[in-house]
């Protein structure tokens, strides 16, 4: 029986075929044929070759833009992410008994406020997508804030009128999606590979365990005040949320050349020149670096000035019929590491966020008895696990793939970064199965032990989002857009499911049940990752030589 084709534990594709995602990120002595001479290098490390390669163009963020500006760009979108997308969908959780009693509804109907927001979310996402596809991601941010702004006028304005408020609630839905879609996505537009792993944790952050701070302050605020302060309190940030985007959030999209679209792989020898390293890794040469890079002159082209980066509109980016462009996040299903990455930042976030619809429920319960503020209190042990569990990955994630890289002779795989998968599914594990055990076992203090298990859970949700969109950044760089949109679709749709019947579900069958079934789950998905690891690059070229979405797009095939 033949040997498998496999370098670090990657089955590598036959055939001298260049696979997307596949770089030459370190620049090293042992490397024969290098790459150094065409290639544009990290000019505070000359070692580091710049992936994706930028073009000459002076409006091209990914070159031209300091890194000062670029970090001025992700800090608002960061904080406009917690404020438009990580507060407004848990934002009663804690309150969900109080609101129950104060609307006179019941607390599936107080869940259903938070439900629709999140169905409206998943199905403006195909829209949002296709506009930022065909527009530009800027005026989805400009209009997602005044959504956000008019819904939380009209909550305010609701009192005690349900009706009213689940109104406004999901007229919020739409500020939501913007940031929550997107966020990731402009990661890609304005940092090179090795400057995503820590930005794409924090913003990890803010998008999972950022909602825990919510319930934490909203409890308390609830119980001095009233449910209703969440709202009021609410409604000056998401103003300044709106500020924020008209003057900081310029447009980060640029229109490539087709050569450019791609990371820049580095071209494969060809059969009759090939050569192999003792560890089999192929050797790369200098040869076609001209049809790789594509550049703009910057004597062609005018930088636009401060003023004209406030244009709602800067144009178009693709001349793509709408239609294909609100399909797209679809067709990408097409591609095993999408469904992948569905289960991995999709299903495993949405079991969790679905958590915040019962423990309101379980903990003012007997033996327990907490008041909203101490249901706010529990969830400091989320935020501690989301907080460690983003930057504690990030920084994981960069030494392995930096170790691995070298160990690789200087060459990335994409499928380095989902080895911390394994950090994700013990924490999960832990976290789900203890947490049977304390329902199965309740005693009055044991919501101490849940407000840690529940940070563990939180860690180990985060670790997994992180790993799985830096993997399909770096895989996947030109169907980002579509597959972060179809992340965001199937999570929120998933969110709305929920509502409907968890808080029943823990009243029939005990918060044993539910815990059971999350942590079976989160195991099973968890170990996918080993062969997604395993035959990763097969398919990075598999789906590339397929080209179904670029396809779909040009009608050609």
């Amino acid at each position: 029986m033949p040997s498998l084709n496999m370098t670090m534990g990657i089955i590598r594709p036959s055939g001298t075929e260049d696979c997307p995602g596949t770089v030459l990120l370190f620049e090293r002595a042992d490397n024969e044929q290098s790459y150094h001479s065409g290639a544009k290098h990290d000019p505070k490390d000359p070692s580091i070759i710049l992936d994706p390669q930028p073009s000459d163009d002076p409006n091209d963020p990914l070159k031209n833009w300091s890194i000062r500006r670029k970090d001025l760009l992700y800090l608002t979108i960061f904080v406009n992410t917690v404020i438009l997308a990580a507060v407004p969908g848990p934002v009663f959780a804690s309150s969900t008994a109080v609101m129950s009693k104060s609307l006179g509804v019941s607390l599936d109907n107080v869940a259903l406020l938070s439900g629709y927001q999140l169905l409206v979310v998943g199905l403006y996402g195909p829209f949002c997508s296709a506009l930022a596809r065909k527009y530009g991601k800027r005026p989805q941010y400009l209009f997602g804030c005044t959504m956000a702004l008019i819904g939380t006028i009209i909550c305010v304005a609701a009192g005690s009128n349900y009706t009213t408020l689940l109104a406004g609630r999901i007229i919020q839905g739409f500020g939501t999606t913007a940031f929550e879609s997107l966020s990731l996505a402009a990661i890609g537009d304005v940092y090179f590979v090795h400057e995503r792993g820590i930005r794409t944790g924090v913003m990890a952050i803010a998008l999972t365990c950022l909602s825990s701070m919510v319930n934490i302050i909203g409890g308390p605020i609830t119980q001095t005040l009233g449910w209703r302060y969440m709202l009021i309190i609410q409604l000056p940030f998401v103003a300044a949320a709106w500020i924020l985007t008209f003057f900081f959030i310029p447009e980060t999209q640029f229109r490539r050349s087709v050569g450019n679209l791609e990371h820049t792989e580095m071209p494969v020898q060809n059969t009759d020149s090939k050569e192999k390293t003792e560890e089999g890794s192929e050797v790369y040469q200098e040869e076609n670096v001209d049809e790789q890079q594509t550049t703009h002159p910057s004597t062609s082209v005018a930088k636009r000035t401060y003023v004209q980066n406030l244009a709602i509109f800067s144009g178009t980016y693709t001349d793509t019929a709408a239609w294909k462009l609100i399909a797209a996040p679809f067709v990408v299903l097409h591609n095993p590491s999408v469904i992948w990455s569905l289960g991995m930042t999709g299903i495993v976030v949405a079991l969790w966020v679905s958590l915040a619809y019962v423990f309101a429920q379980l903990w003012s319960a007997s033996p327990y008895n907490l008041n909203a503020a101490q249901n706010g209190y529990f969830y400091v042990g989320a935020m501690a696990g989301g907080m460690i569990g983003g930057l504690g990955s990030a920084w994981v994630t960069d030494l392995i793939t930096k170790i691995m890289v070298r160990i690789n002779r200087g060459i990335y795989e994409p499928e380095f970064r989902i080895l911390t998968q394994v950090i994700s599914g013990t924490f999960m594990a832990l976290g789900y199965f203890v947490f049977v055990w304390l329902f199965e076992h309740p005693f009055p203090t044991g919501y101490f032990l849940g407000s840690f298990l529940h940070g563990c859970i939180c860690l180990g949700i985060t670790v997994s989002t992180v790993s799985a969109s830096l993997y399909m950044l770096d895989a996947h760089a030109s169907e980002t857009t579509e597959i972060f949109s179809l992340q965001m679709i199937f999570k929120n749709l998933l969110f709305f499911g929920f509502s409907h019947f968890v808080n029943s579900w823990a009243a029939k069958d005990g918060a044993q049940s539910i815990f059971r079934t999350y942590g079976i789950v989160a195991v099973c998905l968890t170990a996918t990752s080993i062969p997604m690891y395993i035959f990763g690059k097969r398919n990075r070229l598999f789906i590339h030589k397929l080209g179904v979405l670029r396809r779909f797009y040009t009608g050609k095939e």
